[in-house]
């Protein structure tokens, strides 16, 4: 009896101890394959979910993800850590990556002066107005994944990765599902999750290529097919809506569209060896700002599991050991042996390589050449600018990958305020017409004051910055003449001018350079008396121009300077005679004290010399624009020397109250005497907003000429 006692006491031990059969045989370990949902801001979950199966032990052989997947899935298959995905979803600004628009302070400065102009700016193709095929080009993100996958720049096969990994999109011609395993990484990523009509979609390969979620976004497939034998899927997608959430007409068609992807999603689930769920109840694809709880989500969701995934651990340990995944080594910089271009159609390869600025051979930096593609993007003449690398005998080739703005440009702007009423505007931009790398600018103002402008701007790829600027300009204004606070005289003015100015337009924060303008003005009496006649003028000018501009924005800015140094000598134009001097100086400056308090200050120089200038180059104070207290050009004569002070206050989102006080004048000639009683004051109270019209100011002044003023303008300044 003792011995069928200790024979079968053996023989259980050496089962329990023996491998699987498979393992005895021989047979390779089953790969463990990672299949990672899109979501949206949802897919941050991911990162909770791999945080717990490193935890359990257990190696991940390949990846597979779709839209957000594609991003986490991609970036911990090239070697991010968990703690490291997690840093990057909290510290990223993410709504800042989904606007391709150029900030204010990025703008070239041959830009500014139409920043915050116009109501609406619509393209044109094939002489018809359009609307664009996606709101994002996606500059942004495409320029963060590059930085972030900057190690694997050179590796073209996604299974070299230290984890094999592809990732998912849709061909929006056939609407089939694309896998992609080559190639360069952030495009592909950036194809994965190419939102129809909220992103462009991506030219890869002669495919029109968009989100991945439209026909599988769940890629359990596509990790079967790397070779995983055990899945384990994580899915953050929406699930169809219950009837009581189908409320409205969007939600009806949203669900509508949603049933092919809903049964493809349940198909990919059956083949989870194990799936994940989290519970996101109250998360949604833009909560971008909760990726703590997305997290944590995520991983709650992953301990469900934890002891299916200990047990899936110890059954493959029967296997051996997965070879350790070998970490891509760092890469701080990159020797560039090489440099080329592609996609240029329109815009002159000299334009690209002046604002790149860096020539091979050469030593980069990922910063670096991020900050160099930012050069080119905000040129103005590119949807979008990548690059890549490719590996080369002696060193990488850069590869510059440029997409051309096809379009021209029609802008549209309104306006009215209580001294020059209604007035619109009707603005275009052709691009690359005359030469490459150029833009013509045409404006045609009508109301009470009316201007035709037209400005070619072209960039001449000698040097980074450096441009030609040419213009022509013909307006019909007004010209009040004061006798105190009051109107004695009014003219109408018609001057048609031409100028030429080499300078350095493209720069973001400054212009310097020189120019030289000739024009001829008429000015008649409307109401005057027989002291103000007709005057004739025709002048030909030299100036020179210094203007610095980092304003962050055009409507109520709350950091950042503006200074215009500007002077010029005008001639006779038959004669060519020296007439007169001009100098002018006016800069604002706005300071943060809190996020709602802004402190600010304008002063306003100027001078004119000895001789006869025309009227419009006197200098004129006065309006809610130039000096609170006194009417528009109520202040006049060749000297101007003025002071504002004041501050500005976000009482509530978007709603800001501006209180300001100036003091200045006018005089024939220059005074350094700083008695205040040869100075004008004034102050005042402005409350607005920025509205779907522009901004709206309700400004009331007063001074010790007028008890009370105000003005009120609904629209953008022009």
């Amino acid at each position: 009896m003792k011995f069928w006692f200790w024979f079968l006491c053996g023989l259980a031990v050496c089962l329990i101890a023996a491998p699987p059969a498979a393992a005895q045989a021989g047979q390779p370990r089953p790969q463990v394959g990672l299949a990672l949902s899109g979501g949206g801001a949802k897919g941050f979950a991911h990162i909770g979910v791999l945080k717990v199966l490193e935890e359990a032990g257990l190696a991940v052989d390949c990846i597979a993800g779709t839209s957000m997947g594609s991003i986490i899935g991609g970036l911990y298959a090239i070697g991010y850590p968990p703690d490291s995905l997690a840093a990057l979803a909290r510290n990223e600004n993410w709504s800042g990556l989904f606007n391709d628009a150029i900030t204010r302070r990025d703008l070239p400065m041959k830009e500014k002066p139409w920043d915050g102009r116009y109501l609406g700016t619509f393209p044109i193709r094939e002489r018809n107005v359009q609307l664009p095929a996606g709101l994002i080009t996606g500059q942004k993100v495409t320029a963060l994944l590059a930085r972030l996958t900057w190690r694997v720049g050179a590796l073209a096969d996604f299974k070299q990765f230290p984890t094999p990994f592809v990732c998912v999109a849709t061909d929006l011609e056939t609407g089939e599902a694309v896998t992609l395993g080559h190639g360069y990484l952030p495009e592909a990523m950036r194809a994965s999750m190419a939102i129809p009509t909220i992103f462009t979609p991506v030219n890869r390969d002669h495919r029109l290529l968009v989100d991945g979620m439209l026909v599988r976004n769940f890629p359990v497939t596509e990790v079967r097919q790397l070779g995983a034998g055990v899945v384990i899927g994580v899915d953050v997608g929406a699930p169809l809506a219950t009837a009581d959430k189908l409320t409205s007409v969007f939600s009806i068609i949203d669900q509508a569209i949603s049933f092919r992807g809903a049964e493809i999603n349940a198909r990919e689930r059956e083949q989870c060896n194990v799936l994940i769920i989290p519970d996101l109840t109250g998360l949604g694809a833009a909560s971008f700002d909760r990726a703590d709880t997305l997290i944590h989500r995520g991983e709650v969701a992953a301990r469900r599991v934890l002891p299916r995934l200990r047990a899936l651990v110890d059954s493959l340990a029967a296997f051996g050991q997965p070879a350790p995944r070998q970490p891509l080594p760092p890469a701080d910089s990159i020797y560039v042996s090489e440099l080329t271009v592609r996609g240029l159609r329109q815009v002159s390869h000299r334009l690209v390589m002046a604002e790149f600025g860096l020539r091979p051979p050469v030593w980069v930096t990922a910063t670096q050449v991020e900050r160099a593609i930012n050069r080119v993007y905000r040129s103005q003449f590119f949807e979008r600018v990548t690059y890549r690398f490719e590996p080369r005998e002696d060193g990488m080739r850069l590869i510059i990958d440029v997409i051309e703005k096809s379009a021209d440009l029609f802008r549209l702007g309104l306006r009215y305020d209580s001294s020059t009423k209604a007035a619109l505007l009707l603005g275009t931009v052709f691009r690359n017409r005359a030469e490459h790398g150029s833009s013509l600018n045409f404006d045609l103002r009508l109301g009470d004051q009316f201007e035709v402008d037209a400005q070619y701007y072209l960039h001449l790829g000698l040097r980074s910055h450096l441009g030609l600027r040419q213009r022509l300009n013909y307006a019909r204004t007004s010209l009040d003449i004061f006798s105190g606070s009051r109107t004695v005289a009014r003219y109408r003015q018609r001057m048609t001018f031409a100028e030429a100015m080499l300078g350095s337009f493209f720069s973001n924060v400054l212009v310097t350079g020189v120019g030289f303008r000739v024009e001829s003005s008429h000015f008649t009496p409307e109401v005057a008396v027989p002291l103000f006649p007709e005057r004739d003028a025709s002048i030909i000018s030299i100036f020179g121009l210094f203007w610095f501009d980092s304003l962050e924005r055009a409507v109520f800015p709350t950091r950042g300077h503006s200074l215009r140094l500007q002077s010029a000598a005008g001639y006779n134009q038959p004669g060519r005679e020296l007439r007169y001097f001009r100098h002018a100086v006016d800069w604002q400056g706005f300071y943060p004290v809190t996020r709602r308090l802004t402190l600010l200050n304008r002063v306003q120089l100027g001078s004119v010399s000895e001789g006869d200038p025309p009227l419009h180059d006197y200098f004129f104070l006065g309006g809610a624009s130039s000096f609170w207290g006194y009417r528009p050009q109520e202040l006049s004569d060749r000297n101007l020397q003025a002071l504002q002070l004041g501050g500005q206050y976000e009482f509530m989102t978007n709603r800001y109250l501006s209180v300001r006080w100036n003091i200045g004048g006018v005089t024939p000639v220059w005074e350094w005497n700083l008695n205040r009683r040869r100075f004008h004051t004034g102050a005042g109270l402005m409350v607005g907003a920025p509205t779907i019209l522009g901004p709206i100011e309700l400004t009331i002044m007063r001074s010790s000429r007028h008890p009370f003023l105000a003005h009120l303008n609904i629209g953008y300044r022009f």
